[in-house]
């Protein structure tokens, strides 16, 4: 998987830049700004490159060994790596973290680069709130795929792995995440797998995916959202109400119906995961002052294209910004001072 490509490494430049996230935001960047001549360091808190395309994403449909081959050609462009190393402020806990063997702090970091690039993606998956929700054989799909696609490339147990073989999976929302989760049960030998959606099939990124499946048996019920899990000890089944959509807006209707299931997913959304828990969204002057960018599904969790050319789009800015030889100003970074401003959420 190519991150970034260039036919040679320019001349070096004065410029050190630390990148935070080996996702492909954070290595299309590293691409990017080492072909530029630059010296780069990626910090990723988990074994090797590639974020959640890496540990996520079904071995089905990205192999691992097409994502180390892209990490390989940055390291061969001179980008260094630091893995297994999370970069902290006051980050809040989330999926990955116990890879982690080592810790760097931001202050640390704004001492030794002349800039920094946020690049942490989305590793906190939204909870769903509802009843039942904590019964065993309830998953939220990006743990479930994240420790389905480590024990498929060696680094866990499959015994860390539900047994879905023979069950009926029933699988909670319709973007790409509920699509892989489709994916993985299907090879993994699930006897039936239901999708619901509270929306329609068009309102979906997927829908192409996901009438694939449909020609291929997986049954998609739209219009309605999850009010219930039910079960006794563990999962049985899941009580759903009818939606409608009302001016653009899904409402809850009095109907309800349920499905039997064995084992139940949701896929409802990823939150950004920045190493600084609580941001005052101020502007971009002051994140440039601060020599501090952020790209890719730290801002808004999308796709991998995206991500990629948000990366690349990023570390542009921070060249411009170097080369500008505007002076930089250091802000203290300790106790509760928040002087760290973010594009994230679109709030700048």
């Amino acid at each position: 998987m190519k991150f970034y490509v260039c036919r040679e490494r320019e001349e070096s430049k004065p410029f050190r830049i630390g990148i935070v996230g080996a996702g492909p935001a954070g290595l299309a960047a590293a691409g990017y700004l080492a072909c530029r001549g630059h010296e780069v360091h990626v910090y990723d808190k988990m074994p090797e490159g590639g974020g959640m395309v890496a540990f996520a994403i079904p071995e089905a449909r990205i192999p691992i060994s097409s994502v180390r081959a892209g990490v390989r050609a940055l390291e061969e462009l001179g980008v260094s790596f630091h893995f297994r190393t999370k970069v902290i402020y006051d980050s809040p806990k989330e999926l990955g973290d116990e890879w982690a063997e080592h810790f760097v702090s931001i202050e640390r970091l704004l001492s030794e680069f002349d800039a920094i690039l946020i690049a942490t993606g989305a590793w906190r998956p939204r909870k769903l709130k509802v009843p039942g929700v904590e019964l065993p054989g309830v998953y939220d799909a990006l743990k479930l795929l994240h420790d389905i696609k480590m024990a498929r490339i060696g680094y866990r147990s499959w015994e860390n792995v539900p047994e879905i073989k023979g069950k009926h999976v029933i699988v909670v929302g319709a973007g790409y995440t509920a699509v892989d989760v489709v994916l993985e049960s299907r090879l993994l030998g699930a006897e039936k797998v239901t999708m619901v959606y509270r929306r329609s099939i068009e309102h979906s990124y997927a829908k192409n995916e996901i009438r694939k499946y449909i020609r291929e048996g997986v049954e998609f019920i739209e219009y309605a959202t999850p009010v219930r899990i039910i079960g006794s000890g563990k999962v049985e089944g899941v009580e759903f109400a009818r939606t409608k959509i009302v001016e653009g807006s899904v409402i809850t209707t009095d109907e309800t119906f349920t499905l039997e299931g064995d084992l139940v997913t949701y896929a409802i959304g990823q939150l950004p995961t920045s190493p600084i828990r609580e941001i005052v969204c101020a502007n971009e002057k002051i994140l440039r002052d601060a020599g501090i960018f952020f790209a890719g599904d730290v801002i808004a969790p999308r796709n991998i294209g995206t991500a990629i050319r948000g990366g690349i789009s990023r570390a542009k800015e921070i060249e411009e910004w170097l080369l500008s030889k505007a002076p930089r100003k250091v802000f203290p970074i300790q106790g509760t001072t928040r002087l760290i401003s973010s594009v994230m959420n679109g709030r700048c």
